[in-house]
C-alpha cells in the first residue's frame, strides 16, 4: 500500500539555480527545438551552445528567417579564427538545405566568429574560443531585429513563444488580394463579435521593412460601414503587412499580408467574442514535468502548457484560473519565462491574464513552477498533481544520475535524450486524463537513511552533474544558448 504524502509546514531545501538549468531541455520541449531558439527569441544571433554530438574542432552555423521554419540554403558563412600565437585562419562555407554550414577541424583553442552577408544584412556571431571537447553549434536569423519589432506591434511573439510577458495578440480575420481595389489600396472591414460594422474604429497597418530595419505604421478610422481605406501605397519584394486594431486592452490583428503590385487587398478583421467556460481549456501533450531528488524531498518542476481551442477570447474573470499544486508541496517558485502568474503557497499558480485562441500551439500560455515534497523516509512518494482542466498527456523527466524509480496509470518509458547541457534524462509519456481527475505519479525506490553508502555515492554523482552544468556556463566559454 503507498503510503500518502505527508503534508507539512517544514520547507525543504530549495534547488539551486543549477536544476533550473537542467530544467531548460523541458521548457523547450525537445533537444532539437531548443537548440534552434537563440537567447531571447529575438535576436539576430545566438551565443556559442557546446555539445557533445559534435566532433572536437567542429563547428555549426544555422541561418535561418524569423519563423524559425525557414532556413536558408546557398548563403555564404564566412568563419575565421585566430590561434593563441596570432596566426589567422578563414574559410567559407555555404549553407546546405537544412541551413547549416559545417566547419571542421577548427584548431582547438582559437577564437572563433562567423559573419555573413543575407538580403543586405549583415549577421556575425559572438566570438569564442574552440573548446577542446565535443563541437559547437550557432544560430544567426536574417531579419530577427524587424520581426521583434513587428512583434511588438502586433502584440506576439515572432516565434510563437516569449521569455517574458507579452501583449496579448489575437490573430483574427484575413486580408487578400482584391480585383475590384487599384494598386496601393487596401480596405479592411472591422466587425464587432455579434458581426455588426464598428464605425469610429482606429485601424494600424503595419508594414515589415527588412531592407529597411524596421515597422512603419500608417492610421486610418473605420466610417459609418466599419471600413477603414488606405491608398497610395507601395509594396516591396520581402515587405509583409498587418493590419490591428487596440479593443478592451487587447490586439487583434490579421495574420501578415502581401501587396501586390497591380491590384489591391481586402478583407476583415471580427473582434473575437469572450468566454469564462472552463471546458474549452486543455493541458497540452507538449507538457513537461521533471522530477529531482534532495537529501530529504523530492523537487517537482512543471511546464505545464495551456491551449484555449475554442474561437473566444478565456476571461478568467477577477478571481484567475487557479492551476493548484501537487498535494503537500511547499516552497513555490516561479521558472524563468512562461506567463505571469500569481503563486500562493498551499494553493498554486494563479493566471489572471486573458487567454486568446490557441490557433498557433506553440503561442499557447506556459505556466512554469517548481515546488517541493518531504520524502519522511519512506521507500515511495505518490506525487498527486489536481487537474481541473483535461490534460492531453505530456512528458517527464528524471536526470539519468538517479537511481529512482517512475510509475504512474498509462506510463510509457521512451528513449533517454540528453539536455542542452549534455545531461541524460530518462524520458517518459504520460497518459492523458479528462478534466477533474488527478494526475498521479509513483516515485519509487527513494533513498532512506539505511541506504548511507548509496545515497552519498548517488550525491556525489548528481553534484558532478551540477558541476558539469555550471562549468558550461563559465564567463570564458559564455553562457550557452541555441543554435542551429
Amino acid at each position: 500500500m503507498r503510503p500518502p504524502v505527508e503534508k507539512t509546514s517544514i520547507t525543504p531545501r530549495k534547488p539551486g539555480p543549477w536544476h533550473w538549468a537542467l530544467l531548460a531541455f523541458a521548457l523547450a520541449g525537445s533537444a532539437t527545438f531548443a537548440q534552434d531558439m537563440p537567447p531571447d527569441h529575438g535576436a539576430a544571433m545566438s551565443a556559442p551552445l557546446f555539445v557533445q554530438d559534435l566532433p572536437v574542432g567542429t563547428i555549426s552555423v544555422r541561418l535561418t528567417h524569423p519563423s524559425m521554419t525557414e532556413p536558408i540554403a546557398g548563403a555564404a558563412i564566412v568563419g575565421t579564427w585566430t590561434m593563441a600565437g596570432g596566426k589567422e585562419g578563414t574559410a567559407t562555407v555555404k549553407t546546405g538545405d537544412d541551413g547549416r554550414a559545417i566547419f571542421a577541424k577548427v584548431p582547438v583553442g582559437a577564437t572563433f566568429g562567423a559573419k555573413a552577408e543575407v538580403d543586405g544584412e549583415t549577421l556575425s556571431t559572438a566570438e569564442f574560443p574552440v573548446p577542446a571537447e565535443g563541437g559547437t553549434r550557432l544560430l544567426m536569423i536574417v531579419g530577427a531585429n524587424t520581426a521583434e519589432a513587428m512583434a511588438e506591434m502586433t502584440g506576439q511573439s515572432p516565434h510563437g513563444m516569449g521569455g517574458g510577458p507579452k501583449a496579448l495578440g489575437v490573430r483574427a480575420g484575413k486580408i487578400e488580394p482584391s480585383d475590384k481595389l487599384p494598386a496601393g489600396a487596401i480596405e479592411i472591414h472591422v466587425l464587432g463579435a455579434d458581426g455588426k460594422p464598428m464605425p469610429g474604429v482606429r485601424v494600424d497597418l503595419a508594414r515589415a521593412r527588412p531592407a529597411a530595419g524596421g515597422v512603419e505604421v500608417k492610421h486610418a478610422d473605420t466610417d459609418d460601414s466599419g471600413t477603414a481605406r488606405f491608398a497610395g501605397l507601395e509594396g516591396g519584394e520581402g515587405e509583409h503587412w498587418a493590419a490591428v486594431v487596440e479593443r478592451d486592452g487587447m490586439r487583434i490583428g490579421t495574420p501578415l499580408f502581401a501587396l501586390e503590385a497591380k491590384r489591391g487587398s481586402a478583407g476583415e478583421l471580427r473582434m473575437p467574442g469572450k468566454t469564462s467556460d472552463l471546458s474549452v481549456l486543455r493541458v497540452s501533450a507538449n507538457s513537461r514535468m521533471m522530477v529531482e531528488l534532495h537529501e530529504d524531498s523530492l523537487a517537482f518542476l512543471q511546464n505545464l502548457v495551456v491551449e484555449n481551442t475554442s474561437d473566444r477570447i478565456f476571461d478568467p474573470g477577477p478571481r484567475g484560473l487557479l492551476i493548484p499544486l501537487a498535494d503537500g508541496c511547499t516552497g513555490a517558485e516561479k521558472l524563468s519565462g512562461g506567463v505571469e502568474v500569481e503563486l500562493k503557497e498551499g494553493a498554486g499558480a494563479i493566471l489572471h491574464g486573458l487567454l486568446p485562441p490557441t490557433d498557433n500551439p506553440a503561442a499557447a500560455a506556459q505556466i512554469r513552477v517548481a515546488c517541493g515534497l518531504n520524502t519522511h523516509e519512506t521507500p515511495e512518494v505518490e506525487i498527486v498533481q489536481p487537474m481541473p482542466l483535461g490534460m492531453q498527456g505530456g512528458l517527464v523527466m528524471i536526470p539519468a544520475t538517479l537511481s529512482v524509480g517512475l510509475s504512474a496509470r498509462g506510463l510509457r518509458a521512451r528513449p533517454a535524450e540528453r539536455d542542452d547541457n549534455g545531461n541524460e534524462l530518462r524520458m517518459y509519456d504520460l497518459d492523458s486524463l479528462p478534466a477533474g481527475q488527478p494526475l498521479r505519479l509513483v516515485v519509487t525506490a527513494l533513498p532512506t537513511r539505511g541506504q548511507a553508502g548509496k545515497w552519498i555515492t548517488g550525491i556525489l554523482v548528481t553534484l558532478l552533474v551540477a558541476a558539469g552544468v555550471i562549468a558550461a556556463r563559465r564567463p570564458r566559454r559564455q553562457a550557452p544558448a541555441a543554435e542551429g
